[in-house]
């Protein structure tokens, strides 16, 4: 492999595609000579002829790399750096300007500017190339290490999250455990303690296999699922939960066929929502978990309650990561604002659909449809 080839294959490897280059010319003899150069070394062209146009191309589909004329009419090259440099999505692009031997003392402000390099005019083509894989490789490089950190932290708190719930059950089974004139039977408390670590178990045991394998933690298998029976056993888990908040857990099942999910992220996505139910439901309050058709060829399971439901503007950012609603848990609980975004994280990975709805009379319903698996032979 040449020299070039393995330049070239190293950065589509740091891009996961081919790096993208604006080019910044109001010359479009200039735009297409230096267009060709790089469509040639393997880089995609993104031609801008005036600043405007670069700055709204740029903030459109920001591009890995700008190289910029120095004099330009309108908008000159410093002007667009300028620009570039206060708008957070552009904040960030290396740019290198062109220019000729006579416009050298303009370098010191583009510089300032926020340049990283500059070639002459008239450019050597292999300088040209060497100046713009390196600075390519630099901004490439830099992405690939946020975005290592970036998912490590999810994948942190991803853990922590969905070891919460079976921990959760364990602590407050231990609770009534102490509590002997609550009446409850041990043997119920010894049930949900040995679910609960039974589950947080299957998932370090999920994470350790993935992570061995090179895999995301919530790398997804789907394999048909008893929608009932997966029901059935997260409202297990919940019932003493609930009973300590005298709330009214209950099951309305519907018979329907299985459907194609992964078990253990369809085990995650109930208990995230059964937690959730629980927590923002008042005491005597209830809540249901419902199962049954869906749009076609898809089952729907509902999880119902009679809280505060989610205001107008909360809606706007229901799904995402660490945002905490306006409503508060009505017992205390903690809420790290992640249950929410992992469920619909885990529901379109199984190709499936989460959404929210007002309760008629007051509440909430959180619902989701998940694909129904083939008949079998």
């Amino acid at each position: 492999m040449s020299n070039g080839s393995a330049q070239r294959s190293s950065l589509r490897h740091l891009a996961t595609r081919d790096p993208v280059v604006m080019v910044v010319d109001d010359q479009e003899s200039n735009v297409r000579l230096v267009g060709t150069v790089l469509t040639q070394a393997g880089f995609e062209v993104v031609p801008a002829m005036s600043g405007e146009q670069a700055l709204k191309r740029a903030s459109a589909a920001p591009p890995d790399l700008v190289l910029l004329d120095m004099l330009m009419p309108g908008m000159n090259g410093i002007d667009i750096m300028t620009a570039l440099r206060e708008r957070p999505e552009t904040a960030h692009l290396p740019a290198i300007f062109l220019t000729a031997a006579h416009e050298r003392e303009h370098l010191v402000r583009a510089f300032e500017a926020g340049a990283v390099d500059y070639v002459t005019k008239p450019f050597v083509a292999e300088e040209l190339l060497a100046r713009v894989r390196t600075h390519l490789e630099l901004k490439l490089a830099r992405d690939h290490l946020k975005r290592i950190a970036r998912e490590r932290e999810e994948l942190a708190a991803m853990v922590a999250h969905d070891l919460k719930n079976p921990l959760t059950g364990i602590h407050f089974s231990a609770q009534l455990l102490l509590r002997e004139e609550d009446g409850t039977r041990p043997a119920d408390l010894a049930r949900v303690i040995l679910e609960s670590t039974e589950s947080a178990l299957a998932f370090i045991a999920r994470y350790l296999e993935r992570r061995a394998e090179g895999e995301l933690v919530r790398a997804l298998d789907t394999e048909r699922v008893r929608p009932a029976a997966a029901i059935e056993q997260a409202v297990g888990r919940f019932a003493l939960q609930a009973q300590g908040k005298t709330i009214r857990l209950d099951a309305d099942l519907a018979p329907v066929p299985d459907v194609l999910a992964d078990p253990g992220a369809l085990a995650q996505m109930l208990d995230n929502l059964l937690s959730n139910a629980i927590k923002f439901s008042a005491p005597g309050g209830e809540v249901t978990v419902a199962l049954g058709e869906g749009a076609p060829g898809r089952v729907r399971i509902m999880v119902l309650d009679r809280g505060p439901g989610v205001s107008e503007h909360d809606r706007k950012r229901l799904f995402q990561r660490y945002v905490r609603l306006g409503a508060r848990p009505t017992g205390g609980e903690s809420s790290t604002g992640l249950g929410l975004a992992l469920a619909k994280q885990d529901v379109e990975r199984m190709h499936g659909e989460l959404w929210y709805e007002d309760r008629p009379g007051g509440g909430a319903v959180f619902a989701f449809d998940l694909p129904m698996a083939p008949p079998e032979a």
